[in-house]
């Protein structure tokens, strides 16, 4: 067995293409760049991993925090989208219902 022992690196590069490639149906390019870059910086997602361990057990977890967090965005766009709309059933003053979209 060739990678037993982690012999094949995949590199930063790799993971990124993989990721970008898996999520481009869920969202764009750069939001997803952006989530890699997040999960590296908390130490999350590393920058190399052999192969084998990748495919065994790194890309599961990794996929699945990536859907998360692309979830509990969409859930919070949406509900600014849902409070814009009613403010601007109710209100004309804008600046007031951007503050609060903020705060979401």
């Amino acid at each position: 067995m060739m990678d037993y022992y982690g012999s094949i690196i995949k590199t930063e590069k790799e993971i990124d293409s993989e990721l970008i490639q898996r999520f481009r149906d869920y969202c764009n390019e750069s939001f997803i760049k952006k989530l890699i870059s997040e999960l590296r910086r908390e130490q999350i997602l590393h920058e190399n991993y052999s192969v084998a361990g990748w495919m065994v057990f790194h890309s599961k977890p990794i996929y699945d925090i990536i859907l998360i967090k692309i979830n509990y965005e969409l859930q919070k766009a949406n509900k600014r989208i849902k409070l814009l709309y009613c403010y601007n059933q109710l209100f004309d003053e804008l600046n007031i219902c951007r503050m609060i979209c903020d705060k979401i």
